[in-house]
């Protein structure tokens, strides 16, 4: 496996263990072009978690 498929399997991984990918054979599916809505409801997805729930800091 080259470095750059093993990089890319870690994404993979690291996106299911996030949460990002509910359907697991999507890990055997990296490679392939993914519709755009796809890439757009895990960014959504992402940023609905990184956002803070309108809580005082401190």
């Amino acid at each position: 496996m080259s470095q750059a498929d093993q990089k890319i399997k870690m994404i993979g991984q690291m996106a299911q263990e996030a949460g990002l990918i509910e359907d697991p054979q999507w890990l055997d599916r990296l490679n392939e072009p993914v519709p755009l809505w796809v890439v757009l409801d895990i960014l959504l997805r992402w940023i609905d978690r990184a956002e803070t729930n309108g809580g005082p800091y401190d």
